[in-house]
């Protein structure tokens, strides 16, 4: 949600445990991150071109930059910037919807990006969404209005630029890449997209297992409230979320779900880059994977260490060292819009930097990651199963919105497992290994719970624990239940967002339930008994020997020899 280039992705607010620590960070990041200008009035159109004023000009020796107004198929203005090269062109065309928050030095970085790229060759026009800082109208969250207005906007490109209609590509990141993912699925003049951060699923992170977001929520309709204007509908949505839950059956949600609208990416055979991390709360690693399996034309998902937008931002390399996305995200387009019809290296469909460290590697599909999926024995403590809600234990997510930087570096959410006992914590745990293991994918877990109200939520926390007894947190997911019968016992199951993580040899699983976590709006009434049955927990893990054989991935867009 940092780039100003390729916005960030918030929807509603939620109340929750650990709220305060949340709003703290919200303010201090929010009274630095409005980029200049966030509070002006939205551009207004005059002069002979319809739909454009020119309100500053700006040469270098290859690049003219002006800023623009171009208005929406309902009138609305949308304010942008382009970049020209120079030359008769024609030149590819490059659309970048912006930001639902930034930091000021990512909007630094990100117009020096911007007009690099002008100077390879692109136009590039980058704009405000609708709703957000000097654009006008309200916040449409990814849905028909921004898919049109990203349509409206190339419109007006080739009317007004020196654009070639038979190049068009969209770059974009968190909200940006929500809207250049829908809005190239509904226009097929749209070859290839790049989205960073990019969501496949709306309702994403915000209602997991029957689980409302709390902090995430919570923090990004704060910094939306300050960068943008929400309308009745959006106003609604988020209603509907707090108090609710939306889910992919929510027509709403569904309409705003680029894996929703996976028959028409196959039609138009968009090239379709995708980047994300491993600790994202915002978009949970799993599913964009799946939506890139359902892909037919040219894909790829290159997944990366830390939180939502890590990979991509200068504030990221000054936190532990960009993986160059925004280089692969480049090289993607220069494929398939800027050099279309050349022939180029195909690149693997999956690239995995790996949480622990070690080379970066590739996969045919990432259905494959599960290849590896074997029964993990679990032992119960002694004495474990019984819970009580509201007893806050020393297993945590990590505290977001930071958790993701700390993952970056290297650094998870630790805890000495003899801290983790009842009744605030249950704890199974497996054999320690004779051999080293690549954890790739989704692990899953089932078991039977014991309700003491007809509704309430636990959380599940993978741990890779060390000879000291020591555990790292591998992956977490919750579970809500609800109708249930106080005493009568009901089956539960869950998949775990992926991870990419080696233990060593040695080292063993445990997996740990409670219930509480600040990330999540648990529904248990407070010290409601809870009984996971002991024997019938199940672990299923993608456990695969060793390093998996796939190793050293090509850049994508790598040029072929001779």
């Amino acid at each position: 949600m940092r780039d100003r280039a390729a916005g960030g992705r918030g929807r509603c607010p939620a109340g929750a445990a650990g709220r305060l620590g949340v709003v703290v960070t919200a303010v201090l990041l929010s009274s630095t991150a409005c980029p200049p200008g966030a509070a002006a009035e939205p551009a207004r159109t005059t002069g002979s071109a319809p739909g454009l004023t020119a309100t500053a000009q700006r040469q270098d020796t290859q690049v003219t930059s002006r800023d623009v107004a171009v208005r929406a198929a309902d009138g609305t203005p949308l304010a942008g910037t382009v970049y020209e090269p120079s030359g008769s062109g024609p030149h590819p065309l490059l659309v970048v919807p912006g930001a639902w928050f930034s930091l000021p030095a990512d909007d630094v970085e990100t117009a020096l990006k911007l007009r690099a790229l002008a100077a390879s060759g692109y136009v590039v026009v980058s704009y405000d969404p609708r709703g957000f800082r000097r654009s006008g109208g309200e916040a449409d969250l990814a849905g028909p209005a921004d898919t049109s207005d990203l349509s409206r906007v190339i419109d007006w490109a080739l009317d007004h630029t020196r654009a070639d209609a038979r190049r068009v590509g969209a770059l974009g990141s968190s909200y940006g890449a929500g809207i250049t993912l829908n809005a190239a699925a509904h226009d097929g003049r749209v070859r290839a997209v790049a989205a960073l951060s990019g969501w496949a699923d709306m309702s994403g992170g915000y209602y997991v297992n029957g689980t409302r977001a709390a902090s995430i929520t919570f923090f990004q309709g704060l910094v939306g409230r300050l960068h943008g204007r929400y309308g009745p509908e959006a106003e609604a949505a988020f209603t509907r979320a707090r108090v609710h839950g939306i889910d992919e059956s929510d027509p709403w949600a569904r309409t705003r779900s680029p894996r929703a609208h996976v028959e028409r990416f196959n039609r138009h055979r968009t090239a379709v880059f995708m980047a994300g991390e491993w600790d994202d709360p915002l978009v949970p690693a799993g599913p964009t994977g799946a939506f890139l399996d359902e892909l037919e034309g040219p894909r790829q998902l290159q997944m990366y260490p830390g939180g939502h937008g890590d990979s991509r931002t200068v504030t990221a390399r000054l936190g532990g060292g960009e993986p160059m996305v925004w280089e692969q995200a480049v090289a993607w387009l220069d494929s398939h819009v800027r050099d279309r019809g050349r022939r180029f290296e195909q690149p693997a469909p999956v690239v995995l930097a790996p949480r622990t460290g070690g080379p970066i590697e590739k996969y045919p599909a990432w259905r494959s990651l599960q290849h590896h999926l074997v029964p993990v024995a679990l032992r119960p403590r002694p004495g474990t199963g019984r819970l009580t809600a509201g007893l806050p234990s020393a297993a945590e997510s990590g505290p977001y919105p930071v958790a993701g930087k700390l993952d970056q570096a290297g650094t998870r959410p630790t805890v000495p497992m003899p801290l983790l006992t009842s009744p605030a914590a249950a704890v199974w745990q497996g054999d320690r290994l004779p051999h080293a293991r690549a954890l790739r994918g989704s692990a899953h877990v089932r078991g039977v719970l014991v309700p003491g109200a007809g509704t309430g939520t636990v959380i599940g926390h993978l741990y890779d624990v060390g000879p000291l007894d020591t555990a790292r947190l591998l992956t977490h997911a919750p579970y809500t239940f609800r109708g249930q019968v106080p005493g009568r016992p009901h089956a539960f199951s869950f998949a775990m967002p992926a991870t990419a993580w080696d233990l060593p040899a040695g080292h063993r699983l445990a997996l740990v339930f409670d219930t509480v976590d600040h990330r999540y709006a648990g529904e248990n009434p407070l010290g409601t008994p809870l009984t996971i049955v002991p024997s019938s927990v199940r672990l299923s893990a993608p456990l695969a020997p060793g390093r998996p054989p796939f190793t050293d991935a090509p850049a994508p867009g790598q040029r072929r020899q001779g």
